[in-house]
């Protein structure tokens, strides 16, 4: 037959690519099948890419069905083509069960590939200890690591970086520090996205000592630092009660010299340090300086500035930046509800917290989350906005007075000492990273509220006792 030459396999093949370009992967496997059907033959490159294609588009419709459709297809073409089944068609079904955290299936395709006496290689090896890894299931990653020792002798940087990031997501940051150090000895350590990962280790078990070691060796090894690791070695500064760091590592990211960018996660970062310690002061001029950067606030910036508002007590404050936060079409969760309600429980409300929550809610034209709803129906009808004034809080209402000038630029601060190994209780921060001589206001030039006299601005039912 025309079709088992190798003009005729090239021909196939060449159709599925175009197809794929041209009309989408779930157009070529509709060809693939077809083809499987009237006996002509697809190499299995085309095969491989299709499938890593499919695996790869996880914001596509229908991800999953399309995805186990790809898989019984694939092993469906090894099944009637076992001879033509190699090292790279087997990773790229093991990386899509991966994706999908199939451990099932992936661990019956490692079957499969020993049964054909197909050699892994250290990108197998890669994939096998990042999908157990994500499991969280230590003791899979670390058997194997230790039996795929051949594989081990070929692991590149990708390889090394699958197995630290599977050991610190399991909570084995010894077990990856030691993975590192052999690297070192190696050296073949220089990689921006090792050390990022350690980093984010040293942070999860909150000892702020060794990952700041680990940053400066970066340094001084010539590793560039980019915006993750920055943003990383700021979170473990904030995990760990230290605001004075955290700002010295944002003004660094913020100086025209350093190359890097911060963008939304950074400042957010740096908002809920200032949340946990107290300071809502500057956490809103992070918000400022967020809105001057042309970067969107989320829900979770929103959130974090109302629980810091829980925090520190500033009900009439909270509801303002829950007006803003809706004015500007950010849709609350059921996370903002319920901290909503803490809110409310400190304005006088504890017994009507839930109620006074659903009357902000309408008031701003907004339904409940669904399952809040459900349980508050009888209570609240409908979720239109009732008529007369918007509220004061919201944008340029009269909140309360707060001076708008534009915050002062960076000022330098004296370096503090390094704290010991683990975390205080939060601190406030010193001003000199937002703040100026003079008290500007945060959101000067904002949207958003600076103070707000008792009671303005919120619906009634929500207003605390006179």
């Amino acid at each position: 037959m025309v079709s088992g030459s190798g003009e005729g396999r090239s021909a196939q093949a060449s159709r599925l690519e175009d197809l794929m370009r041209r009309r989408g992967v779930v157009e070529a496997w509709d060809a693939f099948e077809e083809m499987q059907r009237r006996g002509l033959f697809v190499d299995r490159f085309a095969v491989s890419r299709m499938l890593m294609k499919t695996a790869g588009d996880g914001l596509a419709r229908g991800y999953a069905a399309k995805v186990r459709r790809a898989l019984n297809l694939t092993e469906g073409f090894v099944r009637a083509h076992p001879q033509h089944a190699d090292e790279v068609l087997f990773n790229a079904l093991l990386d899509t069960c991966c994706r999908i955290r199939d451990l099932c299936r992936m661990e019956a395709t490692v079957k499969s590939m020993r049964a054909l006496q197909v050699r892994p290689s250290h990108v197998t090896l890669g994939i096998l200890v990042k999908a157990y890894g994500r499991a969280g299931d230590v003791r899979r990653v670390l058997q194997v690591w230790e039996e795929m020792a051949e594989q081990r002798q070929q692991a590149n940087a990708v390889t090394y970086g699958c197995m630290i990031d599977a050991c610190v997501r399991c909570g084995s940051v010894r077990k990856a520090t030691e993975i590192f150090q052999e690297m070192k000895r190696q050296g073949r350590h220089r990689n921006t996205v090792l050390y990022t990962m350690l980093i984010k280790g040293h942070g999860l078990e909150r000892n702020l000592q060794a990952a700041l070691a680990v940053f400066r060796e970066m340094r001084e090894e010539g590793v560039p630092c980019n915006i993750i690791t920055y943003n990383s070695i700021i979170d473990v500064c904030v995990k760990c009660s230290d605001m004075g760091t955290a700002e010295e590592l944002a003004r660094e990211v913020l100086s025209p010299l350093s190359g890097v960018q911060p963008d939304l996660v950074t400042f957010s970062t740096l908002l809920k340090g200032y949340c946990r310690a107290g300071n809502l002061d500057q956490a809103l001029q992070v918000v400022d300086t967020i809105l001057q950067r042309g970067l969107r606030c989320d829900e979770l910036i929103y959130n974090t500035l109302i629980d810091g508002c829980v925090k520190t007590g500033e009900v009439c404050t909270g509801v303002g930046i829950f007006a803003e936060m809706t004015d500007l079409g950010v849709r609350p969760s059921s996370i903002t509800h319920s901290i909503l309600v803490r809110l409310c429980q400190l304005d006088g409300c504890k017994e009507g917290a839930d109620e006074a929550v659903a009357q902000l809610y309408e008031h701003h034209g907004l339904q409940r989350p669904a399952a809040l709803s459900e349980r508050g129906s009888r209570a609240h009808g409908g979720a239109g906005r009732p008529r007369g004034q918007h509220s004061g809080m919201g944008r340029g209402g009269g909140g309360g007075g707060a001076s708008r000038r534009k915050p002062p630029p960076l000022q330098q601060a004296e370096r503090r000492p390094e704290p010991a190994q683990g975390c205080g209780p939060p601190q406030p921060a010193p001003p000199g990273l937002w703040a100026g001589p003079e008290a500007a206001s945060p959101m000067a030039g904002g949207l958003m509220p600076y103070t707000a006299r008792p009671g303005v601005g919120l619906p009634q039912g929500v207003r605390g006792p006179a």
